[in-house]
């Protein structure tokens, strides 16, 4: 049996006394959320996430499941279906017409609170893909599994948000993106229907035409690293690796021009910017400095000298402060404040932050930062922001390692405050 994305959706015990007790880190207290749910359950596999979920594979009755656990709930259950030969024809059907080549390898059957689903795995040249159908067969987009526990879309529709001038619940145009880009960790626009991208894994720049809706262009340049954010200054296509290295490619070749490190504060960077100001290039930790404030998050201006300068500092405390005072009824839990992407509005002039862990977007201007939270089942992981000229604002959303949740890119037009 494969195993099942981390997802997002909450499941309440059935057991109230487990739920308010459990620590999903401690061992005996899995054990007991198991063996509630099937008593006598054999624990084979425990495997945890960074993101908090907890993975255990255990045999109920000879049969092999796996549940995901988050928090002390449990998210989802999944074990080998046997569907109905009716439902089989359906399935294969499907996959011959939509994806051609692919070979069936195995359907599970994944059960959440409110629904069931049936996954299938599908291979083609040691690729794997999951496509998702309902038990009878037809085709199923489990968004439902992608609902924050903190905010639903249903609850930000109740609530009224900052004014930034863009509707964030409601994209004007969505863009699916295709596996290559499933990891999609950071945008920059070439003009009105080109998008620049990069993924975490490989060293490449993919040209993205958002008219066409599919990828014209790849640009590597390198073999391995971790790469997270680009900007496209004149001629130069910028990278940014995590470790804060700097990629220069040439647009129009694609060529690797140089690369150059600058002597940073903090160890991990997300986030590449321009200031339209002053024209200097600037990148956007995502955690604290190695010797400085826990709180801070530098931004830090750098060049292909290796010289650096800090352009401003961003601090979490003030972001989760703002949070609190804007939206008290959402700001439950501590923010993280990660900054993921960064980029300067090009009409207003404020600095918009995305934070991916958090699933808020930050907004800076006179002084004042604002948040706005945003739903799960429109930003799955916001990683990346990009500004058209008119001010109109992208955000691309990495999916999830197993597919259920696709990289994606969303448009909201610009709607000026009045």
């Amino acid at each position: 049996m494969r195993r099942l994305l981390p997802c997002l959706a909450v499941l309440t015990l059935a057991t109230p006394s487990l739920a308010q007790e459990v620590k999903p880190e401690d061992d005996r207290t899995l054990n007991a959320l198991v063996l509630a749910r099937c008593p006598g359950a054999d624990i084979v596999r425990v495997e945890r996430s960074g993101s908090g979920l907890v993975e255990v594979e255990y045999l109920c009755n000879g049969e092999l499941t796996e549940a995901g656990i988050s928090e002390g709930k449990v998210l989802y259950e999944q074990r080998e279906a046997k569907p109905g030969e009716q439902v089989m024809d359906r399935i294969r059907k499907k996959l011959a017409k939509d994806h051609p080549g692919w070979l069936l390898d195995e359907i599970d059957l994944v059960t959440t609170p409110d629904t069931a689903f049936l996954k299938a795995e599908v291979m083609r040249e040691g690729v794997e893909l999951n496509v998702f159908f309902t038990t009878d067969g037809k085709k199923y987009k489990p968004v439902a599994l992608l609902a924050s526990d903190q905010w639903t879309l249903n609850d930000l529709r109740t609530v009224e948000l900052p004014q930034l001038g863009y509707d964030l619940l409601e994209p004007d145009s969505t863009y699916e993106l295709p596996d290559l880009l499933r990891e999609v960790s950071g945008i920059a626009l070439a003009d009105d229907h080109t998008v620049l991208c990069v993924q975490d894994e490989l060293a490449a720049v993919f040209t993205y035409d958002l008219r066409e809706e599919r990828i014209t262009r790849v640009m590597r340049f390198d073999d391995i690293g971790d790469f997270e954010d680009l900007l496209l200054n004149g001629d130069r296509i910028l990278v940014l690796r995590s470790d804060g290295r700097v990629y220069e490619l040439d647009h129009r070749s694609g060529k690797l021009r140089k690369e150059w490190n600058a002597d940073l504060r903090s160890l991990n960077y997300e986030g590449i910017l321009q200031d339209p100001q002053t024209g200097a290039i600037c990148v956007v930790a995502k955690e604290p400095p190695v010797a400085g404030h826990v709180d801070e998050r530098p931004v830090e201006q750098v060049d292909a000298e290796g010289h650096s300068s800090l352009w401003r500092n961003l601090g979490a405390t003030e972001v989760e402060q703002a949070f609190a005072r804007e939206l008290p009824g959402l700001a439950r839990r501590k923010v993280l404040f990660q900054p993921s992407a960064a980029a300067i509005h090009p009409i207003t002039g404020a600095l918009f932050v995305l934070s991916a862990s958090d699933r808020l977007l930050v907004a800076y201007q006179a002084g004042k930062c604002t948040v706005t939270p945003l739903p799960a089942e429109v930003f799955f992981k916001p990683e990346g922001l990009a500004f058209f000229p008119n001010g109109d604002l992208l955000i691309s959303s990495e999916g999830d390692k197993k597919g259920v949740a696709k990289g994606s890119m969303m448009r909201f037009g610009f709607r000026p405050v009045k």
